[in-house]
Order: C-alpha cells, then structure tokens, then sequence
C-alpha cells in the first residue's frame, strides 16, 4: 500500500465530528472525555471567541479564532507540548548529559494499568527508584539521580501499553553534593532484574499473587529496561519526543492513510523501528481507543525525581529562582500579539476581541465575519 507521510488526507478531527454524536448514543463516556472532545471539536470555532483585526494599509480584515488547548487536538497539542519542551530545556542542569531509559512490561500486566491512575503512578514511582538504585550500584555509592519521566499509556497500535519514558542524568550527586558520572560499563541484565522485582513487589498487594508469580516464571531474565547508548545533552527535541502524548491525540493525523466512513486505517512502525505494519478499525473501536487514553483531570503525566524533585532542586542549582525572576520581567515587558496582513504584510492592528458571542447574534456575526 502506498502512502504519503508528508499530506495527511484525514484528521482525528473529522472522524470525530461525522461520528462522536451517534458514538454518544452507542456508549458510555467519562466525563473528561466528553470535555476534551467537545473542547477538541469546537477548535478554532468563533464560539470560543476570537481576535478581529484589520489592516490599515490595504483596509484587509481578518479573524484569528481561539483554541481549545484538549488533550486529544492536534494543533493546540503540538503548541502545547512545544511550549513546555521550550520550558523544561531551560530548568536542566547545564553541563549534563542524560541517559534515554524505557520502562516497560509484559502483556499479562497491560490490563490492570489500562485507566488506572493509581498504577500509573505507582508504575513511574518504581521506574524512578530503579534508576537512582542501579545507577548508586555501578557508581558504587548512593547518589540522587535527576529523573525527568512522562508516562506513556498506549503503544503505536493504539492498544493499552503503559510504559515510562525517562531522561536521567548520567550519573548523581553524592551527600556532599559532588557529581559523581557512570562508569562506561552498565550490567543491562542486572537492571532488567531490578526492574522487574521492584515492579512486582509494589504491585503484591494489588493484583492477584497468582500473576505475580506468573511473570516471575515466565521472565527469569526480568522485564525489558532499554537504555539508549547514546549520552545526549538536554536536547529540546529529545524532550519533544518523550512528551509528545502529554496533551495530543494517540495518533498524529499524518499516520491515518484511509477513512471510508465506516473503517479507520493507519500505520506504524513495529518496536525496532524497521518494519511498518497497518491497521484497520471501525470509526467506533477508532474513537475508543483515542478517548480511553485521556488521562483523569488533576494526573499527571509528567513527574520529577531525585535532584529534579520539588525539594532538592534547590540543593544544586538557582536556576529556578533565577526563572522566576526572569519570567517576572519578560511578563512585564511582553509585546502585544502582532499579526501580519497576509496581502501587503504590514503589521495589523486589534479591532475587537470577543470572548463568547451571544447565541441569538451568532449568525449575523458569522456572516459578517465572512
């Protein structure tokens, strides 16, 4: 089948808008997935209010439309996560270079993390622990790690994989808050172990002792612990990367090739990276398996360990003093939006802002901003 990444012919968007009203009739939602869907499909809709400019050179008029800022929009969910990569660069620790870890698990576990907050964080409090363990291993004394790690719930297939991505520094701060770095050698094995002993001993009380002691005989190698080779400098686009689910949906737009209607295709590419498989879904199994994933409201997806921690940060850098500072001045100093006529390109000037126009004047106010 042939394809082209670079034109997305289709968007979650649409699917959603030609069928989430009847998906309503069919199904039961959370509340926070009616929320961020109605946000998404309202989107750059003039009932969430908008800019009206005009040009005072050619006398052009335009309206720029808000955004919704939904877990599940494509467009406010790359600004999104483009604005807090641009914000976590500047808080890391100068002069470090990081380590890219991927906790994950085995199938007979997906189940009891699917939806559940709870295990999620438990899930990511154990991946932090394993690092700031092996890593005081090798180095040979305890260390606290910087650990930087955001969630991911679901795999390329859109099915129910929770796993962890991290950035960690490579190596810690002893007691006297002296940097000790790793040594080239890391016992892979050994960390596959320890991942998979801290994990199912947290979860002894929580799930049944009979899957527990599955995954032990199953696994005598432990479960899978990837650590990239590469030694990586606090890199924006790395940061990207690993937080681009923190607000977007399941599926980049570009990845969905064919929408009859009825049936959802797309692509990814397998676990290596080297192969790309397809999948076809009917548009209901598709929505579900976007809305499943929208994490509950006040959860977070992302988390900081070790020297990254609310409470150590400070032990070993100003810079969040030094932020706050310069956030301060950059707040008082900010410049209004400038908008630029896309006729003669001279700077336009606000006409009106509208925040929520009344319903009965809607249609009037569409036709006259057309």
């Amino acid at each position: 089948m042939e394809f082209n990444k670079n034109k997305p012919l289709y968007s979650v968007k649409l699917i959603f808008e030609n069928h989430w009203k009847h998906y309503l009739k069919c199904h039961n939602v959370r509340d926070v997935e009616l929320k961020e869907v109605e946000k998404m499909l309202s989107c750059k809709g003039f009932e969430r209010g908008y800019f009206i400019y005009h040009c005072p050179n050619c006398k052009k008029q335009i309206t720029v439309p808000f955004g919704c800022n939904s877990r599940i929009c494509s467009c406010c969910g790359k600004r999104h996560t483009d604005k807090w990569a641009e914000n976590l660069t500047r808080k890391m620790i100068k002069g470090l270079t990081y380590r890219h870890l991927t906790f994950s698990m085995p199938d007979i576990l997906w189940s009891y993390f699917k939806g559940n907050s709870k295990l999620q964080k438990l899930l990511m409090d154990v991946a932090a622990r394993t690092i700031k363990e092996m890593f005081s291993k090798v180095i040979g004394f305890e260390v606290d790690v910087g650990i930087i790690e955001v969630i991911h719930p679901f795999g390329r297939d859109l099915v129910s994989k929770s796993h962890v991505h991290a950035l960690a520094t490579e190596g810690g701060y002893d007691s006297n808050n002296k940097f000790a770095g790793l040594p080239r050698y890391i016992d892979y094995d050994t960390f596959h172990k320890k991942w998979q002993y801290n994990l199912l001993t947290a979860l002894r009380d929580l799930i049944p002792q009979s899957i527990i002691d599955l995954c032990f005989r199953k696994y005598p190698n432990g479960f899978a612990a990837y650590i990239k080779p590469e030694r990586l400098h606090s890199g924006k686009r790395l940061i990207k990367y690993i937080g681009r689910y923190i607000r977007h949906p399941a599926i980049a737009n570009s990845r969905i090739i064919d929408y009859n209607g009825r049936g959802v295709t797309f692509y990814y590419e397998d676990h290596n990276g080297k192969n790309i498989q397809f999948k076809t879904m009917s548009v209901f199994d598709f929505i579900s398996a976007i809305i499943q994933h929208i994490p509950e409201r006040n959860f977070r997806m992302v988390r900081y360990y070790g020297v990254y921690s609310r409470n150590n940060i400070g032990r070993f850098t100003k810079i969040e003093i030094q932020l706050g500072i310069e956030d301060k001045i950059l707040n008082k100093s900010k410049k209004k939006r400038i908008v630029y006529c896309p006729c003669c390109f001279e700077v336009m000037e606000l006409d009106l802002y509208v925040k929520k126009p009344p319903s009965k004047n809607m249609n009037l106010l569409t036709n006259w901003i057309q």
